[in-house]
């Protein structure tokens, strides 16, 4: 039996749902990417002073001048790494922030506004100014929102307490090409990383633009900082080194432990200034 035809009613509110749910979700264009900062505390220097300004002054007036094309903006605060990290692979400690553009194109644009422009000295500096500031020093390194190549990922489900993702900021050492490079690390070096015990997750990006001292992001997820420590310092791991020799991670890196959720969210999160 053939079924009558849908009223003007029923086509009127199929077609408003459709329009609220593509109101609601918003799609994200193939090519988004997200904009790492890794801020590093200078010795002595409490978290507090850096949240002051940072929370007072810079990122209001970020998100003032880069809010049109901004997609996400949020700040994850570091785990405090045990001396034997910092000694032995030099993991820093502050905060990483991530803001999300719909492109590469977008983020570059952003830039030339001309509320800003592309100039620090138009933000209010922190204690020091911008070329002495007395707080921190920053990174950043540009990548898409999805990895390259995702070379291992274990269930992540929630917990009581953060995982430890080991984010890491990576150049190869001078006179050695991106491409020799990569080619080691791709047939070499990636099986044995994602052999590591207690490895959940490892995610590899390509730095993108002209901007960043670093050419590649590595991100490497464990349940905790025990599971990091059993994986590379007790014993550390026997690698196969690469051509150009050296210790792991054979690379010029800058680095940081984080957890997988946010504690700021910059633009739907209100928060009383420390």
């Amino acid at each position: 039996m053939i079924g009558s035809a849908p009223s003007r009613r029923t086509l009127l509110g199929s077609i408003a749902g459709a329009g609220l749910l593509a109101m609601a979700a918003p799609a994200r264009a193939a090519g988004a990417i997200k904009h790492y900062i890794l801020v590093e505390l200078l010795p002595g220097v409490d978290q507090l002073a850096l949240d002051r300004w940072y929370m007072t002054y810079h990122a209001p007036e970020v998100r003032r001048a880069y809010q049109a094309w901004q997609r996400n903006y949020v700040s994850f605060r570091s785990y405090l790494p045990p001396e034997e990290a910092r000694t032995r692979f030099g993991v820093g400690y502050g905060r990483m922030t991530e803001i999300h553009f719909d492109a590469i194109d977008d983020f570059r644009e952003s830039r030339r506004n001309s509320l800003y422009g592309d100039n620090l000295e138009s933000f209010t500096p922190p204690p020091g100014g911008w070329a002495k500031n007395r707080l921190f020093r920053s990174t950043t390194a540009t990548i898409s929102t999805n990895p390259d190549r995702l070379f291992l990922s274990q269930p992540t489900p929630p917990r009581d307490l953060p995982y430890i993702r080991w984010i890491l900021f990576q150049r190869y050492p001078p006179g050695v090409a991106v491409d020799e490079g990569e080619a080691w690390f791709e047939a070499v070096h990636a099986p044995q990383l994602a052999a590591l015990p207690g490895l959940r997750r490892f995610a590899r990006y390509k730095v993108l633009g002209e901007r960043s001292p670093f050419t590649r992001v590595t991100e490497l997820w464990f349940d905790d900082y025990a599971q990091w420590r059993t994986a590379f310092l007790g014993p550390p791991p026997i690698f196969t080194p690469p051509p150009w020799g050296g210790d792991f991670p054979y690379s010029e890196t800058k680095s940081m432990f984080i957890g997988e959720r946010p504690d700021i969210d910059f633009i739907h999160d209100e928060r009383v200034i420390p």
